[in-house]
């Protein structure tokens, strides 16, 4: 109670020494809205800077021990800049020196959470969060519009890189200890049926168009609330396939009562399946499937025209309820009649669905209940990789990319505040 008196007295007092700046904007809710915000945030910063100012600021003592091994000696406290949600402020930290190796350390820095840029973690975590779904220069428009801040997207890019990278080396570690430590993780939920959905999509970099991996896992609680988890990195397929059994592990593999493995067919995506999901259900997804037959029918007849929409809707029916035998005679058929590009077409599609016969029982599948993928495996290479990495126009560095694209996870998977936990830009 005392202390919401206390509160009370001074908004009363902020009330009544800004009423003549506000008394002309109580018909306009905005604007006064505005207005309230710009003092808070001048009181804030101004609050901010007397705190710190109050503070040891890193300060252990004389000399503190230094990773050579000799001693550092405190030489000043030093000021440092510190661009906050609440503007520009001055941080005077402690500040040692090693005369032996050269090195010098404010200790403040790493406990505080700064990093080499000059953002504080609020807003720098600001700038991460709108940069998993908006360009580097979207986001300091952003910045600026919702803090009054003013944020280079150059800057916003660097913080991106650095914290973006700290994610990516969190999801490394992990595997590497499961590699060393042979631990399986803890279970973290217990679906009746799981699903894993594994595929590639591409990414524009500088030297050219890389494939980045992406895998979604997914399962329905007790109430059909879907839950998912995502990965994606650009690393080989091997070490994606490990850590797509990791996460599988966490969110019950091992205890499912089923397992439904959903990809395209790609060579990676079997030899994946068979490294670590032996007994899941293999489906070749329908929108992968569906998109083949598509292909094929336009080289036959043409895009868009009545007779390719004719021919693929039979061949489409035909493979909707699971006559893939009946779709294979009727290709080779219609082989025999063809030369060229369109042999080459009714060819590729011919192995396509004899290689993945089996993936393809679509009747057998829907009897069971089971998602037969229409869209979601693509909707995951969308939504974990396209809606940010594939925007018009943009090309990317693979440390641009990849940390970019660890970010992101982490907000999807729910993990952002861990990673902020850890202090990100500090490490």
């Amino acid at each position: 109670m005392k202390g919401n008196k206390m509160y009370e007295e001074i908004i009363e007092q902020l009330a009544e020494s800004f009423k003549d700046d506000f008394e002309l904007m109580l018909d306009d809710l905005g604007n006064l809205e505005g207005a309230i915000r710009d003092k808070m945030q001048l009181l804030g910063r101004g609050l901010f800077q007397k705190v710190v100012s109050h503070q040891r600021n890193g300060y252990q003592g004389s000399s503190i021990c230094c990773p050579c091994g000799e001693s550092m000696r405190f030489v000043q406290h030093r000021k440092r800049d510190v661009h906050t949600t609440f503007g520009w402020i001055k941080i005077s930290r402690a500040y040692y020196h090693c005369a032996d190796c050269g090195k010098s350390l404010a200790p403040y820095d790493k406990s505080s959470g700064l990093g080499s840029e000059q953002l504080s973690p609020g807003l720098a975590q600001a700038c991460c969060l709108l940069a998993v779904d908006d360009s580097f220069e979207a986001v300091s428009r952003k910045i600026e519009e919702l803090f009054g801040l003013s944020v280079s997207d150059d800057t916003v890019q660097k913080v991106v890189h650095h914290a973006g990278s700290v994610a990516l080396a969190n999801q490394s570690d992990e595997l590497d200890e499961f590699l060393t430590n042979k631990q399986i993780p803890r279970t973290e939920f217990r679906p009746p049926r799981l699903y894993i959905t594994p595929d590639g999509t591409t990414v524009s970099e500088d030297d050219g168009w890389h494939e980045a991996k992406v895998g979604c896992i997914y399962w329905l609680d007790q109430r059909l609330v879907r839950h998912s988890r995502y990965l994606g990195s650009f690393e080989n397929s091997q070490r994606f396939g490990w850590k797509l059994w990791l996460e599988a592990c966490r969110c019950g593999l091992r205890e499912a009562e089923e397992v439904v493995y959903i990809g395209d067919g790609a060579a990676w995506i079997r030899t994946e399946k068979t490294r670590h999901f032996r007994k899941a259900t293999f489906i070749i997804d329908w929108y992968h499937a569906s998109e083949h037959i598509w292909d094929c029918g336009k080289v036959l007849s043409g895009e868009g025209t009545p007779t390719t929409k004719q021919w693929v809707a039979k061949h489409l029916d035909w493979l909707w309820e699971g006559r893939t035998k009946t779709v294979l005679d009727a290709l080779i058929v219609q082989r025999k009649r063809h030369r060229g590009s369109k042999r080459e077409a009714l060819d590729s599609l011919i192995n396509y669905i004899s290689t993945n016969e089996e993936q393809m029982k679509y009747d057998v599948f829907r009897a069971k209940g089971y998602d037969i993928g229409s869209g979601a495996v693509e909707a995951a290479c969308k939504n974990v990789v396209g809606k940010r990495l594939k925007q018009s126009g943009m090309r990317w560095s693979r440390v641009g990319s990849s940390s970019t694209l660890a970010l992101r996870i982490t907000w999807l998977n729910e993990e952002w505040k861990k990673l902020w936990s850890k202090k990100p830009l500090a490490a």
